[in-house]
């Protein structure tokens, strides 16, 4: 494969060799954003963004390094290392959720905020205080956008340079995004700039700010996203077509619509799209969805499960989904939020103060609880899966978590194991099921392994478990 690259620079080849043909590259775009980058971003057939070479540009890409800026190379530092030089001064370490300097759950009480959020309202509100403070001159953030013949997304990155600008940017995106044009745009437009995004993007980003002066300069804050893993877009198709949207006449996706007197896990998912030449808003339950379930990872891509960081350790505040008792029943919505930049810890302070926020002060092991399964999953799944990568002599990105795979039981084991099948099998099935126009297709395709995957779930299987073990522990001491 390297024959491919040889003439292009060392850099360029080992990214191409390894994090590309390795299937862990995120579509992020920072590689393709640096100076003299013979590198795009360009949408796979399974609807996924991922680094592509233009072989019109014979640069030799050295300056920055596309292997320092990439968050999966393996070579570039770590979170710890960055969080480390950003916060240990004023911030304490968390084990599950890195540096902390407070940490909240609530929401926001002034205006409209809570309402047009996805949650609490709080990944606005704080961009909007950044900004009215004069803080910064613009937001980058992800926005919707009509698709069209030559651009067929729904969503990209924009910049934000007006109130208005910024509350049109709330809501979360289930779907790819990528930052290279965003960032091209940062370098010619002179000013101060946040940037609101999931981990592997904001790491990205700090990375890219220490080999380039300008995005050092201009990229002033960074908001991060708790992330339990990225989607393609047929994520957003899948919902679509259960709606009798076929792919590619789908013009919009909420995929948080708030649906009172119901927990806050129990959401509503809107599509509007073209059925039978008239436009259609259709408006369900996320829990009427086949395929709404994180858990099964439909649509994920495979760089997500070689990440380590759920509450974006390097971001200089993070806002998420307070995913516990006393706050999940609130159909409202709910943030949990965790500050590491004093001077964004004074504004919510401020916040509350005036009565515009309702923040409780939480521990950084509330803050963990509330993401449990998604942190178990990239802990003692990761380190299980690292194991797996390993068995096999593959290449695999570096991580901070220690590769095992007696500390889980062989009931965990398979667990991980058939998410990572469900997730891989998901995107052929879904090519597959467009290729013969139905839906169906994907559905039996995908609830063999499903229903495999819930057997382990039930508390037959879990019986049956415990009577081996036991017999297992007995036959050892009776020897």
């Amino acid at each position: 494969m390297s024959k491919i690259y040889e003439s292009q620079s060392e850099e360029v080849s080992t990214l191409f060799n390894t994090v590309v043909a390795g299937g862990y590259c995120i579509g992020c775009g920072v590689c393709a954003s640096v100076q003299d980058s013979p590198i795009n971003i360009t949408l796979d057939k399974y609807g996924r963004f991922c680094a592509s070479l233009d072989r019109s540009n014979d640069s030799k890409t050295s300056n920055p390094s596309v292997l320092a800026v990439c968050p999966f190379s393996g070579v570039s530092a770590n979170e710890d290392q960055i969080g480390q030089e950003l916060f240990s001064e004023n911030c304490q370490h968390h084990k599950l959720i890195g540096y902390y300097l407070a940490n909240y759950a609530g929401f926001v009480s002034e205006k409209n905020f809570r309402k047009h959020g996805s949650s609490g309202g709080m990944g606005t509100w704080i961009i909007t205080e950044l900004f009215s403070q004069g803080l910064i001159d613009a937001v980058i953030h992800v926005h919707g956008q009509k698709p069209s013949a030559t651009d067929p997304m729904l969503f990209r990155f924009q910049v934000s340079d007006s109130i208005d600008k910024i509350c049109a940017g709330a809501k979360s995106r289930y779907y790819p995004i990528e930052m290279s044009e965003v960032l091209d745009l940062v370098r010619k437009r002179p000013g101060r700039y946040a940037i609101v995004g999931v981990p592997c993007f904001i790491k990205a980003v700090r990375l890219l700010a220490k080999q380039d002066p300008i995005i050092g300069e201009r990229i002033r804050f960074c908001i991060g996203l708790v992330c339990g893993h990225l989607k393609s877009t047929r994520f957003a198709d899948m919902f679509a077509w259960q709606c009798g949207v076929q792919s590619g006449n789908l013009l919009s996706i909420n995929f948080r619509k708030k649906i009172p007197n119901q927990d806050a896990n129990r959401y509503g998912i809107e599509i509007v799209g073209n059925q039978d030449n008239q436009e259609v808003r259709i408006t369900r339950s996320n829990h009427n969805f086949y395929g709404y379930l994180w858990g099964h990872g439909f649509f994920k891509y495979q760089a997500c499960d070689y990440c380590d960081d759920v509450i974006a350790e390097t971001a200089d505040i993070v806002v998420g989904d307070a995913w516990l008792p006393q706050y999940v029943k609130d159909s409202d919505g709910t943030n949990v939020v965790v500050v590491r930049n004093p001077l964004i810890k004074a504004l919510i302070e401020s916040g509350i103060s005036s009565g515009r926020l309702n923040l409780d002060h939480i521990s950084a092991d509330e803050v963990a609880k509330s993401q449990d399964a998604g942190l178990r999953h990239r802990r003692d799944g990761l380190a299980y899966r690292l194991h797996l990568k390993d068995k096999v002599g593959s290449w695999r990105p570096l991580k901070r978590i220690k590769v095992q795979f007696n500390h889980i039981n062989l009931r965990q084991k398979k667990i991980y194991e058939l998410r990572i099948l469900m997730a891989s099998q998901s995107h052929t099935a879904f090519d597959k099921a467009l290729e013969v126009g139905n839906f169906d297709y994907f559905k039996s395709s995908m609830d063999t392994v499903i229903e495999k995957y819930n057997y382990l779930y039930k508390p037959l299987f879990l019986k049956s478990l415990i009577l081996v073990l036991k017999k297992i522990i007995k036959s050892v001491f009776l020897r």
